[in-house]
């Protein structure tokens, strides 16, 4: 049996990947403290066509 790979939801936060829903506050080296935040179209495009590879 192969592993599965999780795949980030494609409106997930901008900043860690999580979805929208129990996100609350999280801490990233990148963002710090912060919300969930909307991802912009690039990044969106970018992980459907992920998704779509596998």
């Amino acid at each position: 049996m192969s592993p599965t790979r999780r795949l980030t939801a494609p409106t997930a936060c901008r900043h860690c990947g999580l979805d929208r829903d129990g996100h609350f506050q999280r801490w990233t080296t990148d963002a710090g403290w912060h919300t969930w935040t909307m991802p912009d179209q690039a990044l969106i495009k970018t992980r459907m066509l992920a998704r779509r590879a596998t």
